[in-house]
């Protein structure tokens, strides 16, 4: 009996972050906003963005490949720590 192969295109992409990509990522955890890399099902090897923020749940609808999806995941994460900063002080 063989072994079916896993589908490498479904592995997460990694990019090891920056410091400055790191503490914005962590910033939105801690204020609960969720920004994270999905596989686009209908698209093999592409993957979306979902951001969750006060229970809304909203995907972008462009696509990206692998690591070019989580520099756009660290961008959002980015976007959302300047904006709130700028809002506390």
């Amino acid at each position: 009996m063989f072994k079916k192969k896993k589908d490498k295109t479904r592995v997460a992409p990694y990019l090891h972050p920056t410091v400055k990509q790191r503490e914005a990522w962590m910033w939105c955890v801690n204020n609960k906003i969720s920004v994270c890399v999905i596989p686009d099902w209908s698209n093999v090897g592409m993957w979306k963005l979902e951001i969750t923020m006060n229970n809304k749940v909203v995907v972008d609808p462009k696509t990206y490949k692998g690591v070019e999806a989580m520099n756009k995941m660290y961008e959002y994460c980015k976007y959302y720590y300047d904006k709130n900063k700028k809002d506390e002080e």
